[in-house]
């Protein structure tokens, strides 16, 4: 599920643009959410990246078992990876089944490169290798194997980045909150514990709420809140100021003004990190200031 920053980043680029396209509010708004449930979508990619990993290795032994001069390796291969419990746990998941029958582009095809890529990377690795020599079996061997595939030649692959970035472009920036999500969904795993969900996007309404708040607040209000900015930053224009400098300083001043619930040290520290995430190099030490001081002169300190 995302965390309130990765709600405030989405809330961010909703913000900008609106800002940058003057298409209706809802119009937007509806776009902005639509993002954040396509990490959703990423996510179920993902794991049926790694059953399409597993039916390449599947086929592969296949064809090799049909070759005419076969070894007798060949004919009689080592099935341990492919039969791996961890696969057929993901594989009869209802929710996963079902959401990529209702989204077949989330299925991975024959003609899909990546699977077949990922698994001649992995299959020389010293831990694929060792695998397959160590004759006992355990879910513990099973889910490691299957969580230091997914992070070192899934998570951690470029190419890859670049493939689902072409698919989406806001996937780019989603690819570590799906990666998130798709390795917590593996180490929850269990022998004895029916895997019969997935981790939503929002943890809860509360959690939705607030996304949708957040971004229409900040807009129903900014024009004051440009006002507030213009007489705290000395000698600077506001024409001067980032765009999005002034969005994430905006977003500070509607929590410390909407969102009473929220500590202040919270605000400050997110609209911080989201400067250094999506602003100029030195727009954090700027925002830090400004809200810093309005939240003294509000009494939120």
């Amino acid at each position: 599920m995302l965390g309130r920053r990765q709600i405030r980043e989405k809330v961010l680029q909703g913000i900008y643009a609106y800002n940058i396209s003057k298409s209706p509010l809802d119009f937007v708004e509806k776009r902005m959410f639509q993002s954040l449930y396509e990490i959703y979508d990423l996510y179920v990619y993902e794991l049926n990246l790694l059953l399409a990993i597993r039916d390449y290795a599947t086929d592969m032994l296949e064809r090799r078992k049909q070759k005419r001069y076969a070894t007798e390796d060949e004919k009689n291969p080592n099935t341990k990876f492919v039969n791996n419990v961890v696969f057929k746990m993901i594989e009869e998941n209802p929710l996963r089944k079902e959401y990529s029958e209702k989204h077949s582009d989330l299925l991975w095809g024959q003609n899909d490169n990546y699977p077949a890529i990922i698994f001649k990377k992995f299959q020389t690795s010293l831990n694929y290798m060792s695998y397959l020599q160590n004759q006992n079996s355990s879910f513990e061997e099973d889910s490691k194997l299957i969580q230091k595939l997914f992070v070192k030649y899934i998570a951690e692959d470029t190419t890859l980045y670049e493939w689902v970035e072409e698919l989406k472009l806001q996937w780019a920036d989603d690819f570590h909150i799906a990666n998130n999500m798709t390795l917590k969904t593996l180490k929850s795993l269990w022998i004895d514990k029916p895997f019969d969900s997935l981790i939503q996007v929002f943890k809860n309404d509360e959690d939705r709420d607030f996304a949708r708040d957040l971004f229409e607040t900040t807009i129903s209000h900014y024009p004051e809140f440009m006002r507030i900015i213009q007489g705290r930053s000395h000698n600077w224009e506001l024409d001067r100021i980032a765009e999005l400098d002034k969005i994430i300083l905006s977003m500070g001043f509607c929590e410390f003004n909407y969102f009473p619930q929220i500590p202040t040290k919270v605000v400050i520290n997110e609209c911080i990190e989201l400067a250094k995430a999506y602003s100029t190099p030195n727009s954090h030490v700027f925002i830090n200031g400004i809200l810093d001081k309005y939240a003294k002169d509000m009494g939120r300190i």
